[in-house]
């Protein structure tokens, strides 16, 4: 029984600093996303790297994987769709009800953000991330797990170069 004990409190405590390794770097990788020359692919590269090496030296068999998604304020990241007038109360943006097109795709869109997109000037950033890795000490006859998968997320507000466009205003269709 005590060596029971012993090996759950060992993966336990190794999934914690892997956790606390993770997170850690994730927040950091946001604060770059948020800067004004994060908007290129090989910046963007250079970010990911670095945490994906940070992890890779408590956890060498980790497998990342990112979401990066974009919206136009806070309010928008939180709620997810497009803020509009619901005069009717049916849940749906139609009748020429108005909307703030935040994404400025054109349309009311149930999901607000802009996927794999940074944004622009005060947009407020979602990063996600998604860690899996090979259980150091697999407990297939207990747990039936043999790997360890980790999810984290931060927001992040932008660093203003320049002022923010406001969001246009539009007409959902009837």
């Amino acid at each position: 029984m005590l060596l029971l004990l012993m090996y759950g409190g060992l993966a336990s405590i190794h999934t914690f600093y892997v956790k606390a390794v993770f997170e850690g770097e994730l927040q950091k990788a946001a604060r770059d996303y948020s800067l004004e020359d994060a908007g290129s692919v090989d910046r963007q590269t250079v970010i990911k790297g670095k945490v994906e090496r940070a992890v890779k030296e408590v956890i060498n068999t980790a497998n990342l994987s990112f979401d990066v998604t974009s919206y136009h304020d806070y309010k928008n990241a939180k709620a997810k769709r497009e803020e509009f007038v619901d005069a009717n109360s049916d849940g749906i943006c139609n009748n020429d009800e108005s909307y703030v097109d935040a994404n400025n795709s054109g349309s009311w869109d149930l999901e607000g953000g802009r996927s794999a997109n940074v944004g622009g000037s005060k947009d407020v950033l979602l990063l996600k991330a998604t860690l899996t890795y090979a259980s150091i000490m697999p407990m297939q006859w207990w747990t039936r797990a043999s790997s360890t998968t980790l999810t984290a997320s931060t927001l992040l507000r932008n660093q203003p170069a320049s002022d923010q466009a406001a969001a246009p205003l539009r007409k959902c269709a009837r």
